[in-house]
């Protein structure tokens, strides 16, 4: 089931202090609208009772969709760079509960799961549209990589994230994303066969495909905070 829990919040704008329901997990089989909320942008977004001013949750929950094969640990922006660490604590969750640790019905559903973990409500946003257009994260992953090499003007200022928006008939669009304001800072386009031939000829990018499976933080901004995993997990 999806489950909210009451909390204390305190408006940005006016300092206004009152309760809310904040999400600790989502199950979208159950609730699709809730699915729909976050890819639309609307999910956990909070009008203040005093100002009406509006703002947005840090997300931290669980989140399934059996029928899609995704299990995802979402975390809020600013555990991105204790991504090893959010790693560990992801895998002992899923196997707790659908991974070896669970009971037998729950291993079985989690056979056709995709432990995953992201930060931040853009990165989650990603994984669920991704999943519907039927593409492989870590191929997407490993496209991005491609653009940013083969880019003369790449946005690379602090906080801006590479991600995919959707699919447009033969080609792939994505933005460039303030991962904290959510705001689209630059768009573009790709050709799908550029996706399709990173799929086909997955070997030839080795060590750097083994590096974003190795964990269930498929992103390739790990690959730019440092030492990480060597070897999948």
């Amino acid at each position: 089931m999806s489950i909210f829990r009451p909390m204390t919040a305190t408006c940005p704008a006016c300092s206004e202090i009152f309760q809310l329901d904040a999400c600790e997990s989502v199950n979208a089989d159950r609730r699709p609208d809730l699915r729909d909320a976050v890819v639309d942008g609307s999910f956990q977004v909070i009008g203040c009772p005093k100002c009406d001013a509006h703002f947005r949750l840090d997300p931290l929950f669980n989140y399934l969709d059996m029928g899609r094969g995704q299990w995802i640990s979402v975390q809020p922006l600013s555990s991105m760079p204790d991504w090893i660490e959010n790693e560990d604590e992801a895998l002992v969750t899923f196997s707790k509960a659908y991974g070896a640790e669970a009971p037998p019905a729950a291993k079985e559903i989690g056979d056709d799961l995709r432990p995953r973990l992201v930060f931040g409500w853009a990165a989650l946003r990603e994984k669920l549209v991704a999943a519907d257009c039927q593409l492989d994260d870590v191929a997407l992953e490993l496209l991005k990589l491609a653009i940013v090499d083969g880019l003369d003007n790449v946005p690379l200022a602090a906080g801006n994230e590479l991600r995919f928006e959707g699919l447009v008939d033969d080609e792939l669009e994505l933005n460039w994303v303030n991962a904290q304001t959510e705001a689209v800072v630059e768009s573009l386009r790709v050709p799908r066969v550029l996706y399709d031939d990173i799929v086909k000829d997955a070997e030839a990018w080795g060590e750097v495909r083994k590096m974003l499976e190795a964990g269930p933080f498929v992103d390739m901004q790990k690959l730019y905070m440092g030492q990480g995993r060597p070897t999948a997990v």
